[in-house]
């Protein structure tokens, strides 16, 4: 059992006052006093803990070889479940709606262990309930809960809640969806810090059912009651990543004015955090990622701060590689508002936005926990093969079927000049397109009459190909000018390899590179 009790007596007495019982259900509904809650948790009646949100986590030490855990579920959900620390090697788990024993973890080494269940996703009207947790052949551990050195707290929309993460052609379900490998999850272990993260499908600034204004204050976006008590989480930073939903429905002045309430009554339940206004630049000619800055310095107040990251993942939603790189500028913005905050772990997913001027993952060797490698496709076929003798550079390529392609965006200026370096070779005497196209600030709008094409009949031998290009120049209007380039790769015929792909800016239009 979890909790050493010097008698049998004591130990009846103690399972009367805080054990639950359930038929049929397990052997055992572990106390809470040796399990320690993350999150948004409900513990005013400790032998029914609930949640509903998002990243909400639960973890425990225990020695034996197997720890099952008793969950009810008013619907459909995923948790992670994650074993000593190891991020990577974690597993998601379908819960079905009811209650019902899960086996969390079984065969471990003897000795003692940590295990983590992560609430990975937030479907629809319902909670989660932790009714037990037994470890078998051993028993519960009692541990100090160890306290991360910051509390951060997130509050967005789809993007933030994880929609599509795990799916690189933004296929929505409860089964791609996620929190654990968001930007929030992520930065949160680069920074050694507990989050929350309360966000959901649609989320505006203010103006509707679904207004971050109408939510952030509960334990459950579906009821009004009860309340989330803010000191008991007193947050070192909370992030905002909201707005997209507002582009085209507000005008600046009303997206400007309801920032303005919801920050000042943001300010009211986090009097001593650090606000970070954060939004993605490219979503949309009129997104707020425009006038954040004006934002910022209307509310007037010395401890709020802004950044914006390039939006690179098309009209779709962030990938988990999208959200490390989200990660990676928060992270970099942070330790610029504090140089105590900067990051103390490296990230543990795969950064697909490009740095310093070249592509993510041109040598194809990274891959995102869920198996994406930071670009994305229209059609299934694309393969990274591992074959250290046969690759050009390091131990994978990229194969192509007949007739798919990928592509992958990156920032872009007006009137400069742009070349790719690619190796590629085909085992069939395959025929490869590189098309290069550029968009202005907005997600669907190519600049027309821009793109380029080239097409290389290919040997059987790596051979490196290359491309210029030059961007498109103003047009008066910045938010129309050039900012972002796309590299599609198309197998025209037969089979395409590619690996060691290479992006390089070589100054104003007229200039070599």
């Amino acid at each position: 059992m979890a909790v050493e009790i010097s008698s049998e007596v004591k130990r009846i007495a103690f399972l009367m006052m805080v054990f639950v019982t359930y038929n049929g259900v397990g052997d055992a509904a572990e106390s809470t006093a040796d399990i320690h809650f993350y999150g948004r948790w409900d513990l005013s009646d400790t032998s029914n803990p609930w949640c509903a949100w998002q990243g909400s986590t639960f973890a425990a030490e225990f020695e034996g070889r197997q720890i099952s855990a008793t969950l009810e579920s008013d619907r459909e959900e995923y948790i992670r479940v994650i074993l000593d620390g190891d991020h990577r090697g974690s597993r998601r788990i379908r819960l079905a709606a009811g209650r019902r024993v899960y086996e969390l973890a079984n065969g471990v080494d003897l000795g003692r262990h940590r295990i983590e269940v992560v609430k990975e996703t937030y479907s629809g009207r319902g909670r989660l309930y932790l009714r037990g947790l037994e470890a078998h052949g051993g028993e519960i551990i009692s541990s100090e809960r160890r306290r991360p050195r910051l509390r951060l707290q997130f509050y967005g929309d789809s993007n933030l809640a994880g929609n599509s993460l795990e799916h690189e052609r933004d296929e929505r379900g409860a089964e791609f969806s996620g929190c654990h490998y968001t930007f929030a999850g992520i930065v949160s272990r680069m920074l050694d810090a507990e989050y929350q993260n309360i966000s959901v499908t649609g989320a505006r600034i203010l103006g509707s059912s679904n207004s971050v204004l109408s939510f952030f204050d509960r334990m459950d976006f579906y009821e009004a009651q009860p309340k989330w008590k803010f000191e008991r989480f007193p947050a070192d930073v909370c992030v905002l990543n909201i707005g997209a939903n507002n582009a085209n429905r507000n005008s600046k002045e009303e997206i400007l004015r309801d920032y303005l309430i919801l920050l000042r009554r943001l300010r009211e339940v986090h009097p001593e955090s650090h606000i970070v206004v954060m939004n993605g630049y490219g979503w949309d000619r009129n997104e707020p990622a425009n006038y954040t800055d004006e934002v910022v310095r209307k509310f007037a107040d010395d401890n709020t701060s802004r950044v914006i990251f390039p939006w690179l993942f098309n009209e779709w939603h962030g990938c988990e590689y999208d959200h490390a790189g989200m990660a990676r500028f928060l992270a970099e913005h942070l330790e610029t508002v504090c140089p105590d905050w900067k990051a103390i772990r490296s990230m543990d997913v795969l950064d697909g936005f490009g740095r310093n001027g070249d592509v993510a993952n041109g040598s194809f060797e990274e891959v995102a926990p869920f198996g994406g490698f930071a670009w994305r496709y229209f059609q299934e076929g694309a393969i990274r093969v591992h074959d250290p003798a046969g690759s050009s550079a390091g131990e994978w390529f990229l194969r192509l079927p007949e007739k798919s392609q990928v592509h992958q965006p990156n920032p872009a200026s007006k009137s400069r000049c742009y070349t790719y370096r690619l190796m590629l070779r085909s085992p069939d005497s395959g025929e490869a397109k590189i098309r290069i196209e550029f968009r202005d600030q907005h997600f669907r709008s190519e600049i027309e009459g821009a793109a380029q094409e080239f097409v290389f009949n290919l040997e059987s031998e790596w051979r490196e190909y290359s491309v210029r290009v030059e961007s498109p120049g103003g047009t008066g209007e910045p938010s129309q000018d050039t900012w972002q380039i796309i590299l599609r790769l198309v197998s025209n015929a037969g089979t395409v390899e590619c690996d060691n792909v290479r992006l390089s800016e070589g100054g104003s239009v007229g200039r070599n590179p």
